[in-house]
C-alpha cells in the first residue's frame, strides 16, 4: 500500500476491529483518495450525500447560506469522518455545504459500499455506530453550550473541544460557529482568560 491516506484509513479501521488481508484489499479497492484545495466545495447545497469522507488531511467546515451570510455549523479535522448525515441517511438533499479551509485529503467511501458491508458483516456496525455516536454527542454539546454558557464562555469552551483550531480556523469562521460577531470575539480574545467550568456541558 503505497499511498498514505489509505493507510491511514486502514489503520483507523484496525483499530475498531481487525480485518482479513482480503477484506482490506476488497475495501481499498472501492474506496478513492480526493485531494481538494484551500476553498474547493466538497459537498455543495442542494445535492443529495453519496458518500462518506474520511479526512487524512486539512479541516472542513460545513454551513449554512442565509441570503448573503455564511452560518458555521461545524468543523471537521483529520481522523473525523464527515459527510451530510442527515441527506446520507435519508437520501435528501442537503441545505449544508462543506467547504475546505486548507488544501485537504479525503478518502471517499460510497455509500453503497457502506450498505453492502454493513449487509455482510455486523462488525460494520461498530464503525458506523462509533460514527454517529460522536456527531451525536458534539450536535448535543454544541446546543448546550449555546443554552448554558455565555459568549465567553462558548469560546472557551470551543478552543477546549478544538484545541489546534487557533493557528488553523479563521476568527470569522469562528465568531459564526459561536454566534456572535467578530468584533464580539476579538474583545474576548483580548481580555484574560477566565477559569470557567465547562463540566455541565461534557455531562448532557
Amino acid at each position: 500500500m503505497s499511498n498514505p491516506s489509505l493507510q491511514s484509513f486502514a489503520d483507523f479501521i484496525a483499530i475498531r476491529f481487525p480485518l482479513s488481508q482480503e477484506e482490506k484489499e476488497y475495501l481499498l479497492s472501492k474506496v478513492t483518495v480526493l485531494n481538494f484545495c484551500k476553498e474547493d466545495i466538497v459537498i455543495s447545497a442542494a445535492s443529495t450525500a453519496r458518500n462518506l469522507f474520511f479526512i487524512t488531511k486539512g479541516i472542513i467546515r460545513s454551513y449554512y447560506q442565509k441570503d448573503i451570510r455564511e452560518i458555521n455549523t461545524e468543523f471537521f479535522f483529520e481522523q473525523d469522518f464527515m459527510t451530510a448525515f442527515t441527506s446520507f441517511l435519508t437520501d435528501e438533499p442537503t441545505k449544508l455545504c462543506f467547504q475546505c479551509l486548507e488544501d485537504c485529503e479525503v478518502v471517499s467511501i460510497p455509500k453503497i459500499l457502506v450498505h453492502k458491508l454493513l449487509n455482510q458483516d455486523n462488525k460494520w456496525q461498530i464503525l458506523i455506530n462509533d460514527i454517529l455516536k460522536k456527531e451525536y454527542i458534539k450536535k448535543c454539546r454544541r446546543e448546550s453550550s449555546f443554552l448554558l454558557f455565555d459568549a465567553n464562555e462558548r469560546y472557551h469552551y470551543f478552543l477546549e473541544q478544538f484545541s489546534e483550531s487557533e493557528n488553523r480556523i479563521p476568527l470569522f469562521h469562528v465568531a459564526s460557529y459561536l454566534g456572535i460577531s467578530p468584533e464580539t470575539l476579538s474583545r474576548i480574545r483580548s481580555k484574560k482568560i477566565n477559569q470557567i467550568d465547562l463540566s455541565q456541558v461534557d455531562k448532557i
